[in-house]
């Protein structure tokens, strides 16, 4: 946190100490929110009817008809990661004999 040094001429000490309590609840709100919303996820496998496109993100949780399945092909579970990790993903999908090339055609074999 920092502290504001510009006070105010006739501004008490009550004043300035309430104004330091209000920017810590504020950032401290703005920390909690950053936990409690996760970053959203891109499905990078390949495309399923009904189910998922590739490269699809979703926030906010993944929705049921890709979680059924990811219990039918818990391989794909693999190929669902977080926007962040997207550019490296997509990389290792465009590099022959790659881990995620590998998974991503043993999951569309499977379909």
């Amino acid at each position: 946190m920092t502290k504001k040094s510009n006070i105010v001429a006739g501004e008490t000490a009550m004043e300035i100490k309430e104004t330091e309590v209000t920017e810590a609840a504020a950032e401290d709100t703005t920390a909690a929110e950053a936990v409690a919303e996760p970053e959203a996820q891109v499905y990078c496998g390949p495309s399923v009817k009904g189910v998922a496109r590739q490269y699809t993100v979703y926030s906010g949780g993944l929705p049921e008809a890709v979680k059924g399945f990811i219990d039918k092909h818990p391989i794909a579970s693999q190929l669902i990661v977080p926007v962040s990790k997207f550019p490296e993903m997509r990389t290792e999908l465009e590099t022959k004999g790659s881990r995620a090339m590998l998974i991503y055609n043993k999951l569309r074999s499977e379909l």
